[in-house]
C-alpha cells in the first residue's frame, strides 16, 4: 500500500514501464494509427493500479523506458500524446456512464415513488376495518412499498461512487507528467 515500492525521482513517485519496443505499449489488435490506437490493457491496468497504490495526492509521473530506438513515425511526444488521449477518452466515457447511471436512477426513483404512493394508499384502504388478516396485508403493502424504493435510492446514493473514483483516477492520469526514454537515445 505504501508508495515506497515505487522509485523516487525529483520528488515524484515514478511508475516505470519497461518495454522492449514502444509498440508493446499499444493494443496490437487495433488497426488505427498509433496516436488513435488503444493502449495495451495490461499496461493500462498496471498504470491505474500503481496510481491507486500511491498515497492520494502524491506527486507522480509515468516513465516509459524503451530498449529499442523510437521509430521515426512514433517520437516520444507522439507516445505521450497517445497516453494522454487514451486516459482522456476513458475519462469522457466514464462521465457519460455516470450521466447514464444517474438518469436510470432518476427513472427508477420515479417508478419507486409511484409504487410507494400506490401501495401506501392501498394499505390505508385495507386498514379501514378490524381484523388480524387486514393488519397483516396492510403491513405487507407498506413494507413492499418501501422495498420498491430500495434500488432507486441505492442507485442514486451509492452505486455511482466507484464510477466517480475511476473517473478521478483517469483525469489524474491524463494530467500526469509522462516521460519517454529510449536506452538507445
Amino acid at each position: 500500500m505504501d508508495g515506497y515500492r515505487y522509485r523516487l525521482e525529483e520528488g515524484f513517485f515514478c511508475i516505470d514501464l519497461r518495454l522492449g519496443s514502444v509498440r508493446q505499449l499499444f493494443d496490437g489488435r487495433d488497426p488505427a494509427p498509433f496516436r488513435e490506437r488503444d493502449l495495451d490493457e495490461h499496461a493500462v491496468d498496471y498504470i491505474v493500479g500503481a496510481v491507486e497504490d500511491l498515497p492520494r495526492g502524491a506527486p507522480f509521473k509515468v516513465v516509459v523506458f524503451v530498449e529499442e530506438p523510437l521509430p521515426a513515425d512514433l517520437p516520444g511526444d507522439a507516445v505521450i500524446e497517445a497516453i494522454r488521449a487514451h486516459f482522456a477518452y476513458d475519462e469522457l466515457r466514464l462521465t457519460r456512464e455516470i450521466r447514464k447511471h444517474v438518469r436510470r436512477g432518476q427513472l427508477a426513483l420515479l417508478v419507486g415513488l409511484s409504487a410507494l404512493v400506490a401501495l401506501l394508499s392501498l394499505a390505508e384502504l385495507v386498514a379501514s376495518g378490524a381484523g388480524h388478516v387486514r393488519q397483516v396485508i396492510r403491513e405487507g403493502l407498506v413494507i413492499t412499498g418501501w422495498v420498491a424504493m430500495w434500488r432507486p435510492l441505492e442507485a442514486l446514493l451509492y452505486d455511482w461512487w466507484p464510477l466517480w473514483g475511476d473517473r478521478r483516477t483517469k483525469r489524474t492520469l491524463r494530467e500526469a507528467a509522462i516521460d519517454v526514454r529510449s536506452s538507445q537515445a
